[in-house]
């Protein structure tokens, strides 16, 4: 499956960079595949990723559209063009949230709007609207991945940026909860991920869509007795969103989130994965941020213990919410508050550090970080399509 996440991904830069119709090119698969299977493979998933972006995108031009806007990406859109069509996220100029109706100009990349009108209409969304309203201070932090500058500027940012850490507390959570209801562990797992449903959906970010299917993936192939690897779970995953989004491989949770994490599933220990975690998140961090802080290398260890009952109480305090037990949730969420104190600590020592500038040309050279980590996937994908292979 790595080989199939790759090509994607590859598919999908070749589809932003030049408009073809790529699915012309098919037949190209049915040459190779006496010849090497794997260039097939190649061939067929970059062709359909090509195709895929295409189809779900649109030229420059003036459009009217709606959608649902979330820090300036416009998610579940759809322009009008005769007919209303459905379009991949893109990116919109506006400080607007929610649902929005706008016209304006699209330049390839991103949407221009001219006029926007804010529209009502019922969502998961709006829980975290409904929660906000009722709590304030860490617990949002730590939920909704909300950042001050202080957190930003401190570089244990991706502490708070809702993640694989906070979706695998959440389903702890819940599996420990309902343990309490059946001792069936199937059971447990089955209804945690249910529980999981409105979290998800109401925060939506690619990492913790990946996290989310990870995990489901995991759930399911125990129960089927299906045997399997991280690596290629975590590329399963990150292949059905490639396919449902190929736009995906242009957001910085997406990559941050996959390329990292497949980085660190072969450390022996959490020094080494501490230490493989940044400096594969660099390039990422140089593109699209331009600064980082050391002061992650000290403190990450001590954050991250410290992160999971901060993490689990936050949690504990919107199911309360979902329950319908607002005092219980409010009980539990300044409780999570007060618990978070020595992590405020940390975040403020860390700022005593300073930023370091990281300018976009040094992407060219940090990206060699990840090719490294990579390096044994990225040798096995080459040793299957060499020419040793193909004869």
């Amino acid at each position: 499956m790595i080989l199939v996440f790759f090509s994607l991904c590859l598919g999908a830069l070749i589809g932003a960079l030049f408009r073809f119709p790529w699915y012309v090119l098919f037949p190209l698969v049915a040459l190779f595949w006496k010849r090497n299977r794997d260039i097939s493979v190649v061939i067929f998933f970059t062709l359909l990723s090509a195709s895929l972006y295409q189809i779900g995108t649109v030229p420059a031009g003036n459009y009217e559209l709606v959608g649902y806007v979330e820090r300036g990406r416009l998610r579940q859109a759809k322009v009008f063009q005769g007919e209303w069509e459905k379009i991949y996220p893109v990116r919109i100029e506006t400080s607007e949230e929610g649902y929005i109706y706008a016209i304006g100009y699209f330049d390839g990349n991103t949407f221009h709007p001219s006029y926007i009108r804010k529209v009502e209409k019922p969502s998961f969304k709006t829980l975290k609207e409904s929660f906000s309203k009722m709590t304030n201070g860490t617990v949002l932090s730590v939920l909704f991945g909300e950042k001050d500058r202080d957190i930003y500027r401190s570089g244990l940012g991706h502490f708070f940026a809702v993640s694989g850490l906070h979706i695998g507390i959440a389903f702890s959570l819940y599996t420990t909860l309902l343990s309490f209801l059946t001792w069936r562990r199937t059971y447990q797992e089955l209804a945690a991920l249910l529980l999981l449903v409105p979290y998800v959906i109401t925060v939506g970010t690619p990492s913790v869509i990946r996290a989310y299917l990870t995990i489901l993936l995991w759930v399911v192939f125990k129960i089927t007795g299906f045997r399997t690897t991280p690596l290629h779970t975590t590329a399963t995953v990150g292949s059905f969103m490639m396919i449902v989004d190929p736009t995906l491989v242009f957001t910085p949770s997406f990559l941050l989130s996959f390329f990292v994490t497949l980085c660190i599933l072969e450390s022996r220990n959490i020094f080494e994965l501490t230490m493989r975690a940044y400096l594969s998140a660099l390039p990422f961090l140089c593109l699209f941020f331009g600064e980082t802080n050391l002061s992650v290398l000290i403190f990450s260890i001590p954050v991250s213990f410290l992160m999971i009952p901060v993490t689990w109480l936050a949690h504990l305090s919107f199911l309360l919410f979902l329950l319908g037990l607002k005092t219980s949730a409010l009980i539990a969420a300044k409780i999570t508050n007060i618990l978070s104190l020595p992590l405020n600590w940390f975040i403020k020592l860390a700022n005593l550090f300073p930023e370091i500038p990281l300018p976009h040309y040094l992407y060219f050279i940090l990206i060699f970080f990840p090719l490294l980590f990579l390096s044994p996937d990225i040798r096995d994908i080459f040793r299957k399509i060499s020419d040793r292979a193909i004869l």
